[in-house]
C-alpha cells in the first residue's frame, strides 16, 4: 500500500503540514504567554507605584495626626504613642485579615487572566 511514490509523497506532504501546523501552534501559544505576561507586569509595575505612593502619603498624614494629638495633649511622644497604636492595631487587623484581601483577590486576577481566552470559548459555545 505505501509501496507506490504517490502515497509516499502524499505522506511526505502530511507530515510538513503537520510540522508547519505544530510550529504555528508554538508560536500562537508562545504570543498567549507574552501577551499575559505583559498584562501582568504591567499591573505589578502600577501597583508598586500606587503602594509606594500611598505609604508616603501615609507616612506623612501619621506625623501629621501624630503632632496635632501631641499639640492638642501638650504632649508630644502622648501623640506618637497614640498613633503608633493605632498602626499597630491596624497591621494586626490587616495581618488578621491578609488571605481575604491580599492572596484571594491576587489569585482571582492571575487565574483570570491566564483562564481568560478559554473561558470566552467556552461562553461562545
Amino acid at each position: 500500500m505505501f509501496g507506490s511514490e504517490k502515497n509516499i509523497e502524499s505522506m511526505k506532504k502530511l507530515f510538513l503540514e503537520f510540522k508547519k501546523y505544530l510550529e504555528l501552534q508554538r508560536k500562537f501559544f508562545m504570543w498567549g504567554v507574552g501577551e499575559k505576561l505583559t498584562v501582568l507586569l504591567a499591573t505589578l509595575a502600577i501597583s508598586v507605584v500606587v503602594i509606594i505612593l500611598a505609604a508616603l502619603t501615609l507616612l506623612f498624614l501619621t506625623f501629621a495626626l501624630a503632632y496635632y494629638i501631641g499639640n492638642i495633649t501638650d504632649n508630644l511622644p502622648l501623640g506618637f504613642v497614640c498613633v503608633g497604636g493605632v498602626l499597630v492595631l491596624t497591621l494586626i487587623v490587616f495581618y488578621a485579615l491578609r488571605s481575604k484581601l491580599i492572596i484571594q483577590p491576587l489569585a482571582k486576577f492571575i487565574i483570570e487572566l491566564f483562564l481568560e481566552k478559554q473561558d470566552k470559548d467556552d461562553r461562545k459555545q
